[in-house]
């Protein structure tokens, strides 16, 4: 075990609701809690006493923790359990060791630790009714007002989508807003990618033609997080609608009508390639539909366009791609789709893990269509929201969000 000296700070990085402990009661594996509000819980002793943040036993947010879970035996117990004339509960372990617990953190975490109980963001689906939720956001408000780049950063976590407005139709604009929200990520496509229909197009975002909505890059181990659409140009009427897609809602109704083809999509890898002769070669196997412990929805990846010959058994193949065709059914049904003629001076960020994106061919001799893209990880525009939560919505900081296509 480690050194056990006798001073002990409070544990309090985790805001819960403002309640004060009123009793705690010692029962050696376990300790109950009963707070002011007549709430009562339990919490592991073992758990307990790993969840010591004093400057013996380091802290975990910084990464400077020095106990570990083998120093904690597994018969480890309290020698008094107090609540302190400030509302902490005071700990004494069997070692002499002493912990002390603020009431916020006891009550953020009773009922959570050593299960899946941990509070979890429950995203809002939409279909084609977005645009009457869709969050819409000042340009100048978001660059210079911390306040307003959380309301949209909480507007991404809980449609995976929000529109941006008033921004400069110039390409220095791009960076300066997509830089709040997190690194930008720069690929083998460089850090902004300039999307103009030209006749020697390289993708297809290059071209005139319609595209299916799609998540980008599905071929990589880990697609691009969000994305950045600015429109610099689009030749509004001719075109080049933008259809929008939320993959957690057509999913949710894949699990509800075809359950056996849903199915197969969270347990079956599908192979994704993209090659540039001579200059990239990608290819990565993965599920269409990533699911949390508890069968949740985190995230999809999904391009026909980059569906790569699959492999499996013959008596196989056949329902993984019946799978895959529902799936590009329910994505091509206008009655899922949020259609937005984007304008000069628009930007769309969206959730590339959750909602896909195409948009209806275009006539390229009426007018120039030109947009910039850019990608940001998705742990770097988590990280930008809780730390804004932290300021403007501390409840809500410590709420698991939904981690994405992870695999």
């Amino acid at each position: 075990m480690l050194d056990t000296p006798k001073h002990s700070v409070t544990v309090d990085h985790s805001p819960a609701k403002a309640r004060s402990v009123r009793s705690v009661r010692n029962e050696g594996t376990r300790v109950a809690i009963e707070f002011t509000d007549g709430e009562v819980g339990r919490l592991s002793m073992r758990w307990l006493r790993l969840a010591c943040e004093c400057e013996t036993c380091g802290d975990t947010a910084s990464g400077k923790r020095w106990l570990t879970p083998a120093d904690i035996p597994a018969d480890v117990r309290a020698a008094s359990i107090e609540i302190s004339s400030a509302g902490e509960t005071d700990v004494v372990w069997q070692d002499g060791h002493a912990s002390r617990f603020a009431a916020g953190f006891l009550a953020a975490h009773i009922g959570q630790a050593g299960d899946l109980g941990a509070p979890r963001f429950q995203p809002a689906l939409w279909s084609s009714d977005l645009a009457t939720r869709l969050g819409r956001f000042a340009f100048d408000a978001v660059v210079e007002d911390d306040e307003v780049l959380f309301h949209s950063l909480r507007a991404l976590r809980d449609h995976g989508i929000a529109m941006l407005t008033g921004v400069p139709a110039e390409p220095e604009a791009t960076l300066r807003v997509a830089g709040r929200y997190g690194p930008v990520r720069e690929t083998s496509y460089g850090k902004v990618f300039d999307l103009i229909s030209r006749p020697d197009a390289r993708v297809a975002g290059e071209t005139a033609r319609a595209q299916i909505p799609h998540t980008d890059e599905p071929f990589r181990y880990s697609p691009p997080g969000f994305i950045f659409f600015h429109a610099i140009r689009t030749g509004a009427g001719s075109g080049g609608t933008s259809l929008m897609v939320d993959g957690f809602q057509v999913a949710e109704v894949m699990r509800r009508n075809t359950p056996e083809l849903f199915d197969l999509l969270t347990r079956h890898g599908v192979i994704f390639h993209r090659e540039h002769a001579g200059e990239v070669f990608f290819s990565a196997e993965a599920h269409v539909l990533s699911l949390d412990p508890r069968g949740a929805v985190t995230g999809m990846r999904y391009n026909d366009r980059c569906l790569a010959p699959q492999t499996g058994a013959v008596d196989a193949i056949d329902g993984l791609i019946e799978a895959l065709a529902e799936l590009t059914r329910l994505i091509c049904d206008p009655q899922n789709q949020f259609q937005h003629q984007l304008q000069p001076g628009e930007v769309l960020v969206f959730d590339n893990q959750r909602v896909l994106h195409g948009r209806t061919a275009f006539d390229p001799t009426l007018a120039i269509r030109h947009l910039r893209s850019c990608n940001l990880d998705r742990d770097g525009v988590h990280s930008a929201f809780r730390t804004l939560a932290r300021r403007f919505a501390p409840d809500e900081a410590e709420t698991v969000l939904y981690q994405g296509a992870i695999f």
